[in-house]
């Protein structure tokens, strides 16, 4: 069991969310960046799928009950590694508080978090109304069970310092702190025209402050329609960049709505949502225009990355793929 005795400035339970409901107004939810969570089940042998931690700014601090082993990504988090199993003992406090190089920090525990499911999730969906860790962050005093461990290694083994390889996880911040993040023409993309277009790839933006897991809103060059138009409300897709009426464009997250009715100017592609969902408040964003055909390359590329990874855990720990 984990206890949590400070809950950091926003710590949910998150898996992989509930997709299938969009059409009932629900959200698919979930982690704001799912690579990060599906690596770190993967290096615990756990199912990818598994209910974990997302702390965002600024994270927990837990004591463990039992003997336990857990990994950490995503932000790093000062006095611990990332990406690296880590044993931890019955009474061991675990202070997760400070965070850098990214905006939220994923832990994953031997066997999962063994949380009540909505719709088929454990995934928090703030203002949704659901009981229990469904519909609120951690608090005080809220206590965690993990579930059974799904790898059992080699006795002795289980402490021993094994990790994945540091750059699986694409952080892609430079030293000013730019995130350059590939993506492609949006469906409304031709309502800008070509000018304008150009000019919000060029554009050099600033996440504000006012982010959160429904969007991660930007700020710099207003990006404007040429002239007014309406958009019938239709379906959005997690790195979908909305431009509502003040031109500042919003990139959308796990959390966002089924359905919007902002032009689309761009879509982030899958493999760099981790880089949208990772920038802090005053982190400076560029786009990067690239072709389907580069998305579907990035993409395969990850997830071979993550089968590598799968197959190196089962052979660590005397298992088979």
């Amino acid at each position: 069991m984990i206890e949590v005795l400070k809950a950091g400035t926003f710590t949910s339970v998150q898996d992989l969310g509930r997709p299938g409901w969009a059409a009932q107004g629900v959200p698919p939810g979930g982690a704001a960046d799912p690579f990060a969570l599906r690596v770190l089940n993967t290096l615990l042998g756990n199912a990818e799928s598994a209910p974990g931690l997302e702390c965002t700014l600024r994270g927990p601090v837990l004591r463990a009950t039992e003997d336990t082993v857990l990994a950490l990504g995503g932000a790093a988090v000062a006095g611990w590694p990332s990406l690296r199993r880590v044993a931890v003992e019955a009474g061991q406090l675990l202070d997760l508080s400070t965070l850098s190089g990214g905006a939220r920090v994923y832990v994953a525990f031997s066997g999962g978090l063994s949380v009540p499911r909505v719709l088929g999730s454990a995934a928090m969906l703030p203002r949704s109304g659901w009981p229990g860790l469904a519909g609120r962050p951690l608090q005080a005093g809220d206590c965690l069970h993990c579930g059974r461990v799904s790898v059992d290694p080699p006795r002795g083994r289980v402490g021993r310092a094994w990790s994945a390889a540091p750059g699986l996880l694409p952080v892609n911040v430079s030293v000013g702190g730019l995130r350059s993040v590939r993506a492609l023409d949006g469906p409304q993309r031709e309502w800008f025209g070509v000018e304008r277009s150009e000019a919000f790839f060029a554009t050099e933006f600033r996440v504000s402050a006012r982010s959160d897991r429904m969007g991660v809103r930007l700020e710099g060059s207003a990006v404007r329609l040429p002239s007014p138009r309406e958009l019938t409300s239709e379906g959005v897709a997690f790195g979908s960049v909305q431009v509502p009426p003040d031109g500042q464009p919003i990139v959308l997250l796990a959390d966002r709505p089924t359905l919007g009715g902002y032009p689309k100017i761009a879509q982030v592609i899958t493999a760099d949502r981790g880089i949208v969902a990772q920038a802090r408040p005053g982190d400076r964003v560029r786009f990067v225009r690239v072709t389907l055909a580069e998305a579907h390359a990035a993409l395969r590329r990850q997830e071979a990355a993550l089968v590598q990874l799968r197959h190196g855990v089962a052979l660590a720990t005397g298992g088979s793929e």
